[in-house]
């Protein structure tokens, strides 16, 4: 796939404008980075975007919900987990001398190669996102609590426009969080300190105290600053994002909501909160 190519998928899929991919390109000359990086530090595009255009150029099928029906033992026991973590690929079953593994890297022949020679199976890719690969290892191979099963990560969605309050809470609902809700920034900030959310989507342009004056206050109290805070606007400008980014907020996300790209942003500032609480305890 050329670099070129790589845009005009995003074009052709209605994933990015052409001034996006124009000044993806800008940059991408500048930077010497790779373009999806590029396209990536810009916010058009996130990992599932990439797993589209994969799935499209190479004609491969995509997997979703990892463990779900769970893996069989000896599936598991196909692979071990330095090796799934290595690689960040997962079985996900055997059938007639094939061995079906998930994987966000089709080009890893090396390693797939590998990965026959070890079992002598016939290694069949599928196209996963790498968050859904690394829940799917955390839970099966590190015993740890799927991602989703998030009863314990709270969120705290702030916004005074009720519609787009509601339809968010819900959606983050249906994926498993405990999910509070303000439409002021004072509440938002008593809900902060007394609920301690992992994460805060906050609109920035609240009546009264905006979503400005509610960062800055949290940035000012030791307990709240390491909070990840994505910023919501209906102002979807480079400048806007630019401007809220250069404040220190975790993300940007624009309205109307694309729900897929929303949600995988979630899980990633959720991610960063997690490694950041470790490495206070160590």
């Amino acid at each position: 796939m050329t670099a070129r190519k790589f845009g005009e998928i995003l074009l052709e899929m209605g994933v990015i404008s052409e001034s996006d991919l124009d000044n993806a390109l800008s940059r991408q000359r500048l930077s010497k980075k790779l373009r999806g990086q590029v396209f990536e530090e810009l916010g058009v595009i996130c990992d599932v975007d990439i797993l589209r255009i994969l799935a499209q150029q190479f004609n491969l099928k995509k997997v979703e919900e990892i463990g779900r029906p769970p893996v069989p033992k000896k599936v598991l026991e196909l692979i071990d987990a330095e090796m799934a973590l290595e690689n960040l690929f997962f079985p996900l079953g055997i059938n007639n001398g094939k061995l079906f593994l998930a994987t966000s890297n089709p080009l890893d022949f090396s390693a797939m190669d590998k990965l026959t020679f070890r079992t002598g199976l016939q290694v069949v890719p599928f196209l996963a996102t790498p968050t859904e690969i690394t829940r799917a290892i955390r839970k099966y191979y590190l015993k740890e609590a799927a991602a989703d099963d998030n009863q314990n990560q709270r969120l705290l969605v702030v916004d005074d426009q009720q519609s787009y309050r509601v339809t968010l809470f819900n959606h983050l609902q249906k994926e498993g969080y405990a999910v509070l809700q303000a439409d002021q920034g004072a509440d938002a900030l008593k809900q902060v300190l007394s609920r301690a959310p992992q994460l805060i989507l906050l609109e920035t342009g609240l009546r009264g105290m905006d979503g400005k004056d509610v960062f800055r206050t949290l940035q000012t109290n030791s307990l709240t600053r390491q909070i990840p805070v994505i910023a919501l606007s209906t102002r979807a400008y480079p400048e806007e994002e630019a401007k809220f980014l250069d404040m220190g907020f975790f993300d940007f996300i624009a309205k109307p909501y694309n729900f897929i790209r929303l949600m995988a942003r979630v899980r990633r500032a959720l991610s960063f909160h997690r490694v950041c609480q470790a490495e206070q305890l160590n």
